[in-house]
């Protein structure tokens, strides 16, 4: 098994997935009983080729 490399995904103009992420950290905080914040990775171009 191959191991991917990730960098942070670029959410600055994906406002739906943005809201998607706030709504669930204010879900899991609520469940968790304290803040609680979500970080969005991507898989780097490179390893794309590997799923195919």
């Amino acid at each position: 098994m191959m191991e991917k490399d990730y960098h942070l995904a670029e959410l600055n103009n994906q406002s739906d997935a943005l809201d998607a992420i706030r709504k669930l950290e204010q879900q899991l905080t609520k469940t968790y009983g304290s803040e609680v914040a979500l970080i969005a990775y991507a898989a780097d171009a490179d390893n794309e080729k590997d799923k195919a």
